[in-house]
Formats: structure tokens, C-alpha cells, sequence
């Protein structure tokens, strides 16, 4: 079947709508009217997945979060630790992973995990406590002289207990705003970053948490391949039933 200049446009549009990641397609009637031609229409997947393709993409789910897509780090589409908000210097792209590659580790522990379809929710001030624990076990395990696996865990170690868990700068915590120097902070930073793109969502009932969504979970399968995070779900899994993270159905 040959495509028409409509079918071309329909997948640019859907191409548009996953690279929005915050929108849903039972918000908006046109991103659920192409995303049905690509459940739908074999030829038009095809198609639509052919372009991927030779973007570097490619989709990792089509359901109700709407199309979501994994990406080769040469691709166009690539995300960078340097697209983060304040990355511009390494050691805070440094810091920047190892909060996202923990944050994987601390909500979905193990592979079963992340095929179990319940939503998180992590208090920021969880999180960071168990960060810093983290922290201390790759401490240990150098002074043990033991290998950590992967390098930029070795250094960012360091840097995380080298910041407090809290710092508000002059104007004290009456101001409420966290500086750069704490790991608070960058675990705060990093987690309204992923509301932004839509992979979790602040809980208004209970100040500092929030609910990591299907799309985060989606693309924690893909983190979950890296060695770091290998090496800290394991030591996660060493320690968890002493403070689970609470769970709840992503209704």
C-alpha cells in the first residue's frame, strides 16, 4: 500500500505528540486518533516505525501513556544528563545520574519489579537518606578494596557525602529553597524534572513525595541494562523490607 501525503502527515503528528511527553492521548482526540491508526494500521506502524528507525528511535510501548520511545544515545532525539536543569558543571551531571540511576534502583529493585505495573511513590527525603546509605556501602567497599564496577559510581560517592542532605545558603530555611550544595537538592531537582516529562507526578496530600508513572517504569527497563544499575539494585535488594517504598495502582 502506497502512503499518502495525509498518512505522512498523520506520522509527524504522532511523532510530535511522543516527543511531548507530559501529554496523554485521552487528553487530546488528534494524539488519539493517530495513535489508534498506529495500533490499528499495520502499514502505517510500519511506516511510522521505518522513520523511527532511521531517527535512531524506536517505541518501547503504545499504551494509554500514549507512544513512548527509547532512543540510541547517537540519536537526534537522545537525552543528555546536560539537558538536566544545572548540569553544567561534571560534577553535577555526575550527580544528576547517580540520583536517576538510584532512583530506578530504590523503586524497582529487581527485574520482576519492573515488570509489576504498580506505580511508586518516594518521599525526596527518603530517597536521599537512602542515597546517602548507598554512599557509605561504596565507601566501605573501597576501603575494603573492593571493585565497584563501574566508574563514575567510584567518584560519585565522593561527591554525594561530600555535600549535607540540607542547604538554604543565607537566607536560612525559612527561604525553603535548597541550593546546589546539598543532595536534597539534586534529588528534588531531579524528580521535578521527571514531572516535567511526565514520569512522575507530585502527590498533593503529602509535601516532598512524589508517584513515579507507567512512562517512568517503561523507561526504567531501559536503565536497568546499565552495569550501575546491576551493582545498585543489588546492594537495594541487600537491605529492602526495612523501609519499602509505599505502591499503589497508577489509576
Amino acid at each position: 500500500m502506497t502512503l499518502t501525503d495525509n498518512d505522512h502527515t498523520d506520522i509527524g503528528t504522532l511523532v510530535a505528540w511522543a516527543l511531548r511527553p507530559a501529554q496523554r492521548p485521552g487528553r487530546n482526540p488528534e494524539y488519539q486518533r493517530v495513535l489508534s491508526r498506529y495500533r490499528t494500521d499495520l502499514n502505517f506502524k510500519t511506516a511510522t516505525n521505518a522513520m523511527l528507525h532511521g531517527l535512531g528511535a524506536q517505541v518501547l510501548s503504545d499504551g494509554d501513556f500514549g507512544l513512548i520511545l527509547g532512543v540510541q544515545p547517537e540519536s537526534p532525539l537522545a537525552f543528555r544528563l546536560s539537558d538536566m536543569p544545572n548540569t553544567g558543571k561534571p560534577e553535577h551531571k555526575i550527580l544528576a545520574g547517580l540520583v536517576l540511576t538510584g532512583l530506578v534502583a530504590f523503586a524497582f529493585p529487581s527485574a520482576q519489579e519492573l515488570d509489576d505495573d504498580r506505580v511508586r511513590r518516594v518521599p525526596s527525603r527518603d530517597l536521599d537518606t537512602w542515597l546517602r546509605e548507598l554512599c557509605e556501602q561504596l565507601r566501605t567497599h573501597d576501603a575494603a578494596g573492593e571493585i565497584i564496577p563501574e566508574e563514575g559510581l567510584d567518584e560519585a560517592w565522593r561527591i554525594y557525602l561530600d555535600m549535607p542532605p540540607t542547604d538554604y545558603g543565607k537566607q536560612g530555611p525559612r527561604s525553603g529553597r535548597l541550593t546546589t550544595k546539598c543532595t536534597r537538592f539534586w534529588v528534588e531537582s531531579i524528580l521535578s524534572w521527571l514531572t516535567g516529562q511526565g514520569m512522575a507526578r507530585t502527590d498533593p496530600s503529602v509535601s516532598g513525595t512524589w508517584t513515579l508513572t507507567e512512562r517512568f517504569r517503561v523507561h526504567a527497563r531501559e536503565i536497568a541494562l546499565e552495569r550501575a544499575y546491576t551493582f545498585i539494585a543489588e546492594l537495594r535488594r541487600a537491605q529492602r523490607g526495612t523501609d519499602p517504598i509505599s505502591e499503589e495502582s497508577d489509576g
